[in-house]
């Protein structure tokens, strides 16, 4: 039956793989693996391979059993042998003369031992060698008896002259006994007893004679020495061993001993099988240096110093100390100090804590102008550097053409592209003029929300060029661009677009300008008017010469050397690259691969792209360029830097999350005045709704713009706040933080991902896409005013008299009654006077017109009304209905009543600071 490999193996008692091997080896090629599949005769096969191995190992087994000594071939001579081995012969042929008639005994083995060696006279030229040779030589039984070989005495050495000395000393035993037991035999004919014998200097000799006349030599231990003889030591300790000799031993020496002895008895009770090692034992190299000891090292006083600057949290001075925040806490208490980890410390409480670590605490400032190289050059300086392009920003009203103006420029079509035909992001252009000059637009939002981005336009460009509609004149956002450049001081040109139109009239523009000192240079003043159509393209070469002109006078220069300096203009994430930053060089050159500090976050410039999408290498002064690399996506208006590298990098972004921490944990002390304690107690009992937002958009500019959009909508009653956000698409954080906020989510040309599209559906969150800011703006007023408590209106119904009162049993009190006026009805609100005051104001309670229940009862009728809760009624009472009318409210009836319940606050306190101030008068008197 065939069987898998693995099978087989279990059989066996074999392991899988080396019955594969095992397989292999025999000639079963089709074996792969321990899956492997053995066919019958497979079997069948190496059952007979295995049966026949078997055979061969037991007719092995019965051969050794017969054959217990073994004859060994004499070993090859060597040509250094040849010599002593034929001395050797001569020696042992007369002693075979000499006992002819003595017993036959058993062949001995003769071991001899060669150590070669030099004369104390050439150690300076040659290191000692030691060479050892062991020949052992086994016969057969023989009648020769067994010859004893000495050396002849070492002192004879000393005569000799240079050249190698010879000393063999073949041991033998002293009586001829009966051979010992085999297992004793065994161990005699293999081990090895002859070892390399250290032969000392002729000096040492001298020395060591009388000592060995005396008697044998006791231990003596020595301290190792490393630069003496080591190789003589080496050996010559384990000579002494091995031969039986006491010498001067050394405590390395008695442990190699040590070791030899057990590695013999080892090797005696393996029966001698195989060939005994002896292990050198490497010794220990010991330092002589000035001392062997441990240092204990003291830290630089220098090293041991924290800079501060105005103090630090627990958390921050535990890491400049290198310990944990807990220990620190814990320590603090030796000084009977409580301290919590997000608590602040000053410098003077730092410094005590410090002193518990042995640190010194100073107060020091970090320099980020000296990191950054900031230096201010001189006017001389700056006039000698080259000039650079200038930046020209077009500003003015929304829908006045200041995008199609740029479009015409730049002969492309980005109005088109812009969500509602208006612009929302600030754009940077690089144009190249007919002109041969090079000029960089940046193309501002006209909308009211975006004043922000307005306002950075006007702090970075050098010309401000203001479109004015021919046909609307001076609007809010004219006037605001207006003002932004004459607190940044840049000049303005005055583009008076759409004159393609019928009826318009320059004239009553310039008028209009002329009220924020932009007059005319035809009427005196100083300020360039250039009539164009956007649309049709006439007068655009003309403002292109006026700008070139103002440039000129302007001489404006930068030095396009050293490391880069700049401006963010946006910044968004693009899908797939990260966060890209459109950036205004402003000063020097920067370059791919630059380490750069652009606000709180920093990065490596890994790729630098210009406003047509073509990558460059190096971009420099007054040149737009967009940038990939950043950690996050800057804040539009941060300063961008080039560092040395990224650890300088750290530092400064790390200084200035520090200081903007400082100054977030410091309290604002605000006056409070009367007139708060008057409007806070008009306010009491209201309760202030909030609405949570979390908005995505698609640039930095964009967020900002709408958070400071909807930020002053707030007031007393309801309040609007953006708890998360940013810029990139919709997540699932989002959506997980809208359901544990209650937030509403809101994308700004962004749209959610799958995922957090199908989480916001199954929790039912709102989610909310716009394109257009202010319709986004107008929803987010639409839900504060759902927000505002109605307004509740009276709205008058009827008059009854009451002429007549019974009672009704289970019913009450009932007054008989005319309606006077108007209509009495059930439901409604109404009130009891009795003389001109309120004597109940309540609901009805039933509305009869004889036995039955009616709805109302109109004017002239009469009918008998029942108050809930109340029976005192008397005739000549007078009835007076109505129904309350709710009345939505808005959000600026809110500021409204907030007007007026400031100018009562500030009207009482006047009034009660007059009083006060009669009081005193009156006390002086």
């Amino acid at each position: 039956m065939p069987k898998k490999v693995f099978e087989l193996a279990k059989e066996l008692e074999l392991k899988p793989l080396d019955l594969v091997e095992e397989l292999k080896t025999k000639g079963f090629d089709s074996i792969k693996n321990h899956m492997s599949v053995l066919s019958d005769d497979d079997l069948a096969k190496f059952e007979s391979l295995k049966s026949a191995e078997a055979k061969a190992a037991e007719e092995n087994a019965a051969t050794k059993k017969k054959t217990k000594k073994k004859t060994t071939k004499k070993k090859a001579k060597t040509a250094k042998t040849a010599k002593k081995v034929a001395k050797k012969a001569k020696t042992t042929k007369a002693a075979a003369k000499a006992g002819d008639d003595a017993p036959k005994k058993k062949a001995t083995t003769v071991r001899k031992k060669t150590v070669i060696r030099r004369k104390s006279g050439e150690k300076e030229e040659a290191p000692a060698e030691e060479v050892l040779e062991t020949s052992t030589v086994q016969t057969e039984e023989v009648n020769t008896p067994e010859v004893e070989v000495q050396a002849k005495a070492e002192t004879s050495d000393e005569k000799k002259e240079g050249g190698l000395q010879v000393v063999s000393r073949p041991e033998a035993p002293a009586e001829e006994k009966e051979a010992e037991p085999e297992k004793k035999e065994i161990y005699e004919e293999k081990v090895h007893k002859f070892t390399p014998v250290f032969i000392p200097e002729k000096s040492e000799e001298k020395e060591e004679k009388p000592a060995a006349k005396a008697g044998a030599p006791k231990e003596e231990f020595t301290e190792d020495d490393d630069k003496k003889g080591d190789a003589k030591k080496k050996f010559g300790g384990l000579a002494s061993m091995m031969s039986g000799k006491k010498a001067n031993v050394s405590k390395s020496a008695l442990l190699t001993q040590t070791r030899a002895d057990s590695e013999l008895k080892s090797y005696a009770a393996l029966s001698g099988s195989g060939r005994p090692i002896y292990t050198q034992v490497k010794k220990k190299r010991i330092y002589s240096g000035a001392t062997n000891k441990t240092e204990i090292t003291e830290v630089k006083d220098s090293k041991r110093v924290v800079n501060l600057h105005g103090g630090a949290t627990v958390v921050e001075l535990a890491k400049k100390l290198k310990v944990k925040s807990k220990e620190l806490v814990d320590k603090a208490l030796e000084i009977n100090l409580l301290l919590k980890n997000d608590d602040y410390v000053g410098i003077i409480l730092a410094s005590e804590l410090a002193e518990l670590y042995n640190y010194r605490v100073e107060d020091k400032k970090f320099d980020e102008d000296a990191v950054l190289g900031n230096e201010e050059l001189s006017e001389e300086e700056k006039s000698n550097l080259p000039v650079r392009n200038p930046i020209i920003t077009i500003m003015g009203h929304v829908d006045h053409g200041k995008t199609t103006l740029l479009d015409h420029i730049r002969s492309a079509k980005v109005c088109e592209g812009e969500a509602g035909g208006i612009t929302q992001h600030i754009g940077a252009y690089s144009v190249n003029t007919s002109g041969g000059k090079t000029l960089t637009f940046l193309d501002t939002p006209g909308h009211a929300a975006f004043a922000s981005m307005r306002q950075r336009g006007a702090d970075v460009t050098d010309i401000v060029v203001l479109v004015v509609a021919a046909d609307d004149g001076v609007m809010p956002q004219t006037k605001e661009s207006i003002k932004y450049c004459e607190n940044s001081g840049c000049p303005i040109i005055i583009a008076v677009n759409k004159m393609d139109k019928e009826g318009v009239n320059t004239d009553r523009i310039k008028s209009e300008l002329s009220e924020y000192n932009l007059a005319p240079e035809d009427w005196g003043g100083t300020t360039q008017y250039f009539p164009i159509s956007a649309l049709k393209g006439d007068g655009i070469d003309e403002l292109l010469d006026g700008i070139g002109l103002q440039a000129e006078m302007m001489e404006l220069r930068a030095d396009p050397k050293g490391g880069a300096e700049g401006v963010v203009i946006e910044s968004k994430i693009e899908q797939g690259r990260g966060p890209m930053s459109t950036i205004l060089v402003q000063k020097g050159t920067l370059k791919k691969g630059d380490t750069v500090v652009v606000g709180e976050t920093y990065g490596r410039a890994r790729s630098l792209m210009d406003s047509k999408g073509e990558m460059l290498s190096k971009v420099g002064p007054s040149m737009p360029v967009q940038i990939l690399g950043l950690n996050e996506p800057p804040s539009p208006g941060d300063q961008l830097n080039v560092v040395k590298n990224e650890r300088e990098a750290k530092k400064i972004v790390q200084n200035r999350l520090d200081e903007k921490r400082k100054l977030a944990s410091v309290p604002t002390q605000k006056q409070v005045s009367l007139e708060d304690f008057f409007a806070s107690a008009a306010g009491e009992g209201v309760e202030q709704k909030t609405l949570n937002l979390i908005i995505r958009s698609d640039v930095q500019g964009s967020f900002e713009a709408i958070k400071q959009s909807l930020e002053p909508l707030a007031n007393s009653e309801v309040d609007v706040k953006v708890i998360g956000g940013g810029v990139g698409p919709i997540t699932d954080s989002d959506i997980s933080l809208a359901d544990s906020s209650g937030a509403v989510v809101i994308g700004f040309g962004m749209r959610p991902v799958t995922t957090a599209r199908r989480m916001a559906e199954e929790k039912g969150i709102d989610v909310k896409t716009y394109q257009i800011i202010y319709e986004l703006i107008d929803d987010v007023k639409a839900a504060l005013e759902g927000l505002l408590d109605p307004d509740t209106e009276e709205k008058f119904i009827g008059r009854a008299e009451v002429k007549d009162t019974f009672v009704v049993p289970k019913i009450g009190q009932i007054a008989g009654s005319l309606v006077v006026d108007g209509k009495i009805q059930l439901g409604c609100h109404i009130r009891l006077l009795r003389g001109g005051r309120i004597m109940f104001d309540g609901e009805l309670s039933s509305l009869k017109r004889f036995k039955d229940d009616v709805k109302e009862v109109k004017n002239g009728l009469e009918c008998g009304i029942g108050l809930k809760d109340f029976n005192d009624l008397k005739v000549g009472d007078l009835f007076e209905a109505y129904m309350l009318v709710e009345k939505k409210r808005t959000l600026e009836d809110v500021e409204l009543a907030e007007i007026q319940k400031a100018e009562e606050a500030e009207a009482a306190a006047a009034a009660m600071a007059a009083e006060s101030e009669e009081v005193e008068n009156e006390n002086s008197l």
